[in-house]
């Protein structure tokens, strides 16, 4: 039996609720910690462009998940029949123009927060506040997106190739990094009052480089099978979207032998950085000095990520043969 849009999205919406009031504190926390446990009114502008990335990225499959949800009817969404959508909703339902006009109000958000209160309970009030904001976000999104899929509209963009698909993660990921760890520069372990070719720096800049990895390899273990066969039905992709592994004798190495060698490769990488710096006395802000610390992690990131999206469009081209398979036969009248 296909349930109902109202009992499924009751469902849906609690998981939904619970994944961000799981995410966004954690991803406010670690801003949080790194800045001493206090949030200043010039942190706003930093936290407002987090959360508006954040927002992007919460949104940027919604619309080839519920593409997939109705073409294998795991939903009824007759309700949605004859609805139609506006090219206003349509345009400032994009993820990208929703997570600009997003921007300025977390801004006024935060700062007013920043101004009130002691810094503990600043912090709780966001933690409780910006997953209903996203939320109410996420939602209006989503009745916009069912009715561009119930409707059949034509995509909205092609992507070539997983190449290219990967780019905006992988940039966005980055620049969360670089928004997240940019209090650190107050911090004594990256103090630059010994050089760069400090020990105690390059072990710090080493731990740090390597926690910012984890994180992004945890927060990209989700599925994508489902959003890319989404894709599929919404003809934004093709069945050549993934046509070779690259690297491919390192991705068959063990994971474990991976992060040995990035390891290794990754301490070589920052003693050199650090000892061109302290050489020719150069002076660069330390964004710039983790993210060229960074870079071999950050292309580790990306091969990983392709390894394991590659897989994941494998999978989804299999499913969606079953599929075809599958309608054929029930099209097929039984004598």
């Amino acid at each position: 039996m296909i349930p109902d849009y109202t009992t499924f999205i009751r469902f849906h919406d609690k998981r939904m609720l619970a994944l961000l009031y799981i995410l966004l504190p954690v991803m406010l926390g670690f801003y949080w910690r790194n800045n001493g446990y206090v949030l200043f009114p010039a942190d706003a502008g930093i936290i407002a462009a987090l959360l508006s990335i954040t927002l992007f990225n919460t949104l940027f499959d919604v619309k080839a998940s519920w593409a997939y949800s109705s073409v294998l009817r795991r939903v009824d969404l007759s309700c949605f029949n004859g609805q139609r959508c506006t090219g206003v909703s349509r345009f400032l339902s994009r993820p990208a123009v929703l997570s600009i006009i997003a921007f300025p109000l977390f801004w006024l958000l935060i700062l007013s927060m920043s101004l009130w209160g002691e810094d503990s309970q600043r912090y709780y009030w966001l933690a409780a506040l910006l997953p209903l904001i996203f939320y109410v976000l996420y939602h209006h999104v989503r009745l916009v997106y069912i009715r561009q899929v119930i409707a059949a509209l034509p995509p909205s963009g092609a992507v070539k190739n997983l190449y290219r698909y990967l780019w905006t993660p992988l940039l966005l990921s980055l620049l969360v990094s670089l928004l997240s760890v940019s209090p650190l520069k107050n911090d004594d372990d990256f103090s630059l009052s010994e050089g760069y070719f400090s020990g105690k720096l390059m072990v710090a800049m080493w731990l740090l480089c390597a926690a910012v990895l984890g994180l992004n390899l945890l927060f990209n273990l989700w599925s994508k099978r489902y959003i890319f066969l989404g894709r599929i039905f919404l003809r934004e992709i093709d069945f050549y979207f993934s046509p070779r592994i690259p690297l491919s004798q390192l991705q068959r190495l063990p994971f474990v032998a991976r992060m040995i060698l990035l390891a290794v490769l990754n301490t070589g990488w920052i003693i050199l950085i650090s000892a061109i710096l302290a050489l020719t006395g150069w002076q660069v802000k330390f964004e710039l000095y983790f993210l060229c610390c960074y870079l071999p992690a950050a292309g580790y990131l990306y091969l990983h990520l392709y390894w394991h999206w590659h897989n994941e469009f494998l999978l989804t081209c299999d499913m969606y043969f079953r599929y075809e398979v599958i309608k054929k036969r029930q099209a097929i009248p039984v004598l």
